[in-house]
């Protein structure tokens, strides 16, 4: 009985190993749906927003939809901000995040990245009157300070470490942040350089009152890509394939000028090895 009972463990144990192989992967499962699922905020101009005809635009979904086609799938968008974009990676309840969401070491731990697909410097929006009081290029003069922004940003982490006091948004629109700097509810939005030039010119334009500027003040150098699941190596692998040829045949630079005001965002920026770096590694 006891040889017997051994046999069959055996058999329960070939039975489950074989089960494991043929476990689906999660390239396995886009292919056979056929379809990417993606976050995206679609409140950030200009790399995810809505234009005037209501048709969600911007640098990361033309870059989505220029995947989508090279991999022969559809790309079925749910809008997601900043703070829930990791988490709906974890859940399973989209295959990929876009959101200017920086490369660092940390997330490296816990997601894959692909390769990046954007390079840019962190910068910050103040008042137009200089009554925000913030000029330091050595970021010395945050403490005390209102910084507006998304929750778990590695901007509010350099915010919080720089001694501000961060006042945190949900997945509202640009013109809803620079209104609260001008109005003085905040004083200034560390974020994205080149994202939020291209914001303010747009927003200020659209809204005469509200009052706001691109400091000149720069910081933190960045590299910025596609987030999925841990191990998702065959998905990596197709994205970063992909990435690749959109890089070498100059269709990524084409959507970058589209949306940055002629400027190419696609390849590291040149000359910034004396702007400050705020190292927020051990930073929960």
């Amino acid at each position: 009985m006891k040889k017997k009972g051994l046999v069959i463990l055996f058999l329960l144990s070939l039975i489950y190993l074989a089960g494991c192989g043929q476990k689906e992967s999660s390239w396995d499962r886009i292919k056979k749906e056929g379809a990417l699922t993606v976050a995206t905020p679609g409140t950030l101009y200009p790399t995810s927003y809505y234009d005037d005809s209501g048709t969600l635009v911007g640098f990361e979904i033309d870059m989505m939809t220029e995947i989508g086609k090279r991999l022969g799938l559809e790309i079925n968008y749910i809008e997601i901000g900043v703070a829930e974009a990791f988490t709906s990676i974890d859940s399973g309840k989209v295959d990929l995040s876009v959101n200017n969401f920086d490369i660092t070491s940390e997330r490296l731990e816990k997601y894959d990245f692909s390769i990046p697909y954007k390079y840019s410097i962190g910068g910050m929006i103040v008042r137009e009157d200089d009554s925000s009081g913030i000029d330091a290029k050595d970021l010395s003069d945050w403490e005390g300070k209102k910084a507006g922004g998304g929750a778990g940003t590695q901007y509010m982490k350099i915010a919080e470490k720089q001694g501000a006091e961060t006042v945190i948004y949900d997945n509202v629109t640009s013109d809803v942040y620079l209104r609260d700097v001008s109005t003085g509810r905040t004083d200034f939005i560390p974020n994205d350089y080149f994202t939020q030039v291209i914001a303010v010119a747009y927003v200020t334009a659209q809204y005469p009152d509200i009052k706001v500027k691109m400091s000149d003040v720069q910081y933190n150098p960045t590299e910025q890509g596609i987030v999925m699941r841990k191990d998702s190596n065959k998905l990596k692998e197709e994205i970063d394939k992909v990435l690749a040829e959109m890089q070498e045949d100059g269709t990524l630079k084409a959507i970058s000028e589209k949306y940055y005001a002629g400027q190419d965002l696609t390849k590291p920026i040149a000359n910034i090895e004396d702007v400050p770096v705020v190292d927020v590694s051990t930073e929960e």
